[in-house]
């Protein structure tokens, strides 16, 4: 499943999930230097859909607010 996700940095704990357009707004506290927002992104995804942290994965958007991620429902 192919999902847009917009990024905020702030320090609330936000996960908002638009089902009809495929798009995920998410919240993260790292700061992005040296993946560690992206790490936190994957991880709050996976625990969202119960899936293992392998199974999401980032297509595009690595160093962008807006990203596009593919998640593997095995």
């Amino acid at each position: 499943m192919i999902y847009t996700v917009r990024v905020k940095f702030d320090s609330s704990d936000r996960f908002v999930m638009d089902g009809i357009n495929n798009e995920i707004e998410i919240s993260v506290c790292s700061a992005p230097v040296k993946g560690k927002a992206n790490k936190e992104i994957v991880k709050k995804i996976s625990n969202y859909f119960k899936v293992k942290q392998d199974s999401v994965t980032i297509i595009r958007g690595l160093n962008s607010k807006t990203k596009v991620i593919d998640i593997s429902l095995k």
